[in-house]
């Protein structure tokens, strides 16, 4: 099956546009089957129950707000599971207040969609969970405007709010039996990619998974709160093994500058602890010899990790946490911060609410036969935290396309009634499928469960595809040429103030990287790996955009290259003096932060490096210096 679906996209790919097939490619993922058919019961059991009860009617709201609950369900602690669930609830019962309160107020109902959609983007900033909210406020606005749902407003939004509760029962349904198991499959994975990296130490593709891996694991494991009264010491057992694993990193890449590679019996001892923490069982521990700093390094984290799993204390692993604590009041002002202030903030603002008041005033005119979904394609592609506005534009425009061709289909050969269900079903499990690989799959899959869901009320048939598919392609429109094309910030992508920002967090790791007992190391070294990591994100996303916006991007591959092997011959060179090689003087830091500091300066500004370029000598940090030299010459000749 796959390789009569490859080759198709093959021949696609021979004839389109590069930016078009980047803008397209669905992620290679392996499915989450447990997800899939939790999706699908989810979805399903609300109207299975409902029809037994004599009408199918009534477990529409409750199956969309089950559809939306089990959609943010994206792995993580079950603590962060549930508040991304309960926003998107939360939001969701609000949005069908609001829209089904004020439909046929002419244009005052224009008025309080441009309303709803400044509250949405303001909540966007909010984080993850206030971004799910805030998208599912605005859906659920629009549909409570132009779905004749037979229930009033508040009996709507708590049958959504029921949908939602099931979903979440199920979700968390595995929590009274192991209720750190997401924290400790995020770990396994980190030594999973770690025993990978091992094997091929000079794998590029492979050392950026594990820093993604790693910043990952990290949020998931400062992300479960402990129900405990006091420390949580399961908790800080896994962060003394993330810190581990961060150190069996930085080892590796100093055996690599050292021209070694690790011992096969490093290999299989690192193959062991992925293992051991895969199955809760102890790890084979293997006898090797240290020949070089950088061994001594690799092998002493190594022995720390097998240690960890086989129960030694980790009193002092909660002084090494690499990230600051932060109370719940200065999140909220964190918080209050980011929507009260900022540039970004202020524009997405302005583009959303101008995109769905444009959707809405052609929702007034009748225009189209059922314009609420231009309204709903709006909310859809114009979020912040979704990648490239364009990029989802066109996912969805052709996912659109795909999927009314599908629904229509369904719509001719399963009769109106009960039997709706079973094709409702695999779509709904197809949706956490769809999730991973891109947008425009997701949308291929999610088109024919909403046509279908929207059936059941309506009984319009299979033309309902067709006109989902039409105010689709208008809300595509109305994105790309309201809230894309005319705003200078969508032809800039954010690649330079994000390369600033990385280079400034070397910076500040490497003036205490060899400083043991400075308090703050450890935070600083993690801020630096994860800017380098959300700097790759932000490229990544920016290549999907048109060649106008995309080739000035690839421009930035060589610096970022140069600016990686920086922070990991700092790491390196960090592991080294950590294991007897002579650390570096004071002097020699100092200067090499210098140069650092004003390469982050001139990037930031857009202007030329000024200053003195970093001398490189011979010493402990003559390859730090000479990476960062190489940095400065490659942005000099870019």
């Amino acid at each position: 099956m796959s390789g009569l679906l490859r080759r198709p996209a093959d021949r696609l790919a021979d004839v389109a546009p590069g930016w078009l097939v980047e803008a397209v490619r669905p992620v290679p993922v392996r499915p989450r089957w447990g997800a899939m058919a939790r999706v699908a019961a989810s979805v399903t059991t609300p109207l299975l129950v409902a029809q037994l009860a004599g009408r199918i009617t009534l477990g529409l709201l409750p199956s969309m707000g089950a559809m939306a609950a089990a959609l943010a369900d994206r792995g993580g602690s079950y603590r962060a599971r549930v508040i991304r669930a309960g926003a998107g609830a939360i939001g969701g019962a609000t949005g069908f207040l609001i829209g089904h309160s004020v439909p046929g107020l002419g244009w005052w109902t224009v008025a309080a969609v441009v309303l709803a959609s400044v509250v949405s983007a303001l909540v966007s900033t909010a984080g993850g969970a206030g971004s799910y909210g805030a998208l599912q406020l605005l859906v659920m606005t629009v549909i409570g405007l132009g779905v004749p749902f037979p229930e009033t407003p508040v009996r709507g939004a708590l049958m959504y709010l029921a949908g939602a509760l099931w979903s979440l029962l199920l979700s968390v349904a595995g929590w009274p039996l192991d209720p750190r198991a997401a924290e400790k499959a995020a770990v396994a994975g980190v030594y999973r990619t770690l025993a990978r990296l091992a094997e091929d130490p000079r794998a590029s593709d492979v050392l950026e998974t594990f820093d993604t891996a790693l910043k990952r694991a990290y949020e998931v494991v400062f992300g479960a709160r402990s129900s405990a009264a006091g420390p949580d010491p399961e908790r800080t057992r896994l962060t003394a093994l993330l810190n581990e694993a961060s150190r069996i990193r930085h080892a590796l890449v100093a055996l690599v500058q050292e021209d070694r590679g690790p011992p096969p019996e490093v290999v299989d001892g690192l193959r062991s602890l992925a293992e051991a923490l895969e199955r809760d069982r102890h790890p084979v521990t293997v006898p090797f010899e240290t020949g070089s700093p950088a061994l001594a390094a690799l092998c002493a984290a190594v022995r720390g990790a097998a240690d960890l799993i086989s129960g030694r204390s980790v009193a002092e692993a909660e002084e090494e946490r690499p990230y600051e604590r932060v109370g719940p009041g200065a999140k909220l002002r964190q918080i209050a911060r980011g929507m009260c202030s900022g540039h970004l903030t202020r524009v997405y603002a302005i583009r959303l609410a101008l995109c769905m008041g444009a959707a809405a005033v052609v929702s007034e005119l009748h225009w189209l036969e059922r314009s609420y979904w231009a309204m709903l394609t709006v909310a859809l592609v114009l979020k912040p935290d979704f990648g490239s506005v364009f990029a989802r534009a066109v996912q969805r425009g052709l996912g659109t396309v795909v999927g009314a061709v599908i629904g229509t289909a369904v719509l001719y050969v399963v009769p109106y009634g009960p039997a709706i269900l079973i094709p409702i079903a695999i779509f709904a499990a197809l949706l956490p499928y769809g999730q991973q690989r891109n947008w425009g799959l997701m949308s291929t899959f999610q088109v024919p469960v909403v046509v279908l869901l929207v059936d059941l009320l309506t009984g319009a048939g299979p033309r309902i595809a067709e006109i989902r598919l039409v105010d689709t392609l208008v809300g595509c429109a109305i994105v790309l040429l309201l809230g894309y094309l005319p705003w200078p910030a969508s032809w800039e992508a954010p690649v330079r103030p994000r390369f600033a920002d990385a280079v400034a967090a070397t910076a500040r790791y490497l003036r205490h990287a060899f400083e043991p007992g400075h308090p703050g190391r450890a935070v600083a070294q993690r801020r630096a790996f994860d800017a380098l990591a959300d700097l790759r994100t932000v490229f990544q996303r920016a290549v999907t955009e048109p060649p106008v916006v995309s080739r000035r991007v690839t421009t930035w591959m060589a610096p970022m290259t140069a600016l990686e092997q920086v922070a990991d011959a700092t790491a390196a060179t960090v592991a080294r003096t950590g294991h007897g090689a002579p650390p570096p003087s004071d002097e020699a830091v100092r200067d090499v932060v210098r140069c650092l500091d004003a390469i982050a300066d001139g990037v930031r500004a857009g202007t030329p490096v000024r200053g003195r370029p970093c001398q490189v000598e011979r010493g402990p940090l003559e390859r730090v210096s000479r990476a960062v030299s190489g940095l400065r010459g490659t942005l000099e000749g870019g």
